[in-house]
């Protein structure tokens, strides 16, 4: 699988390097960003709407949510993306291994297992799992749920060439989805497995306040499967409270540029999950949403 090995030190927690001085790497075009939009961003729209202003906005790929998929199937979905000449940056969501909605151990494999089968069908090379709540559980045993489900469903993924991609989320907004809040315990989990199979889905919202955040990208590119792209402003009030890039106070220009220094050639899937702006007009919102990260990157806006 592309961009799957594993950083040095595997098995292990893997500090992150101590930056003595920040540098702008300049973005060459060999280095073009490719730009995906969820399906998130434009929760009204059909896949049909999505694709076509998508492709007329010249993104690069689609980030897809499974209920939305599931809304006109499989396979007519997987027609239509590979017929528009858009890739799929990431399917969206497997998990909840620790009990979490009430699903057993056993349902959330078996539907994992279909998300996985899904993923390929759809092109998705990235398919981003989260692990559940602890549900009551102590967080060795969530852990070890988490590991076990990892473990019987990697060989699956890697034979249909699909990434698990785990999903750490701010522990304010992660309540009922996950117990990872921080980049150093899924790092330590994906490391801990040692499977290609396994990266890591790295989400500039949901890590806005990581310690030491730009010092960890040059470890954790290579294992990071997408990179999902909004704003917040200060304090957030939800968990669909995410802005425009630049118009919040994340350090996105940072990140992106530190990302393609260390060589990371994914996807940058823009996820602007808001309240008020699933109300805006999605024409306009799919064309700012491509022109905001465009700015803060300098590069060329050609639409």
């Amino acid at each position: 699988m592309n961009k799957s090995s594993l950083p040095q030190g595997v098995g292990r927690v893997i500090p992150p390097v101590k930056v003595v001085q920040s540098v702008q790497p300049q973005l060459t075009p060999a280095t073009r960003l490719r730009l995906s939009l969820s399906q998130l961003t434009t929760l009204r729209w059909s896949l049909i709407d999505e694709v076509n202003h998508l492709r007329l906005a010249k993104y690069d790929g689609i980030g897809l949510w499974r209920p939305k998929v599931a809304d006109l199937g499989v396979h007519q979905s997987a027609k239509l993306i590979r017929n528009s000449g858009l890739q799929v940056s990431s399917l969206s969501f497997a998990g909840g291994f620790t009990g979490t909605n009430d699903f057993s151990y056993a349902d959330a494999i078996a539907d994992a297992r279909d998300a996985i089968t899904d993923a390929a069908t759809l092109g998705a090379k990235n398919l981003i799992v989260v692990s559940g709540t602890r549900n009551g559980h102590t967080v060795k045993h969530s852990r070890r749920c988490l590991l076990n489900a990892l473990s019987e469903l990697a060989d699956f993924a890697a034979a249909k060439n699909v990434r698990l991609c785990l999903l750490p989320m701010h522990q304010y907004f992660a309540r009922t989805w996950t117990y990872l809040n921080t980049l150093e315990e899924a790092v330590e989990l994906i490391g801990h497995s040692g499977h290609p199979a396994l990266g890591l889905a790295f989400d500039t919202y949901q890590l806005m306040d990581e310690v030491r955040l730009i010092d960890w990208i040059p470890t954790i590119a290579g294992m990071t499967g997408v990179v999902q792209i909004a704003d917040a402003k200060r304090p957030p009030r939800s968990r669909f409270d995410r802005c425009l890039p630049g118009e919040g106070g994340i350090s996105l220009n940072e990140i992106i540029r530190s990302f393609q220094a260390a060589g990371f050639d994914g996807y940058y899937d823009v996820q602007v999950c808001s309240a008020t702006g699933w109300l805006d007009d999605y024409s306009q919102t799919v064309t700012k949403c491509r022109e905001a990260v465009l700015r803060l990157t300098e590069q060329t806006i050609t639409i």
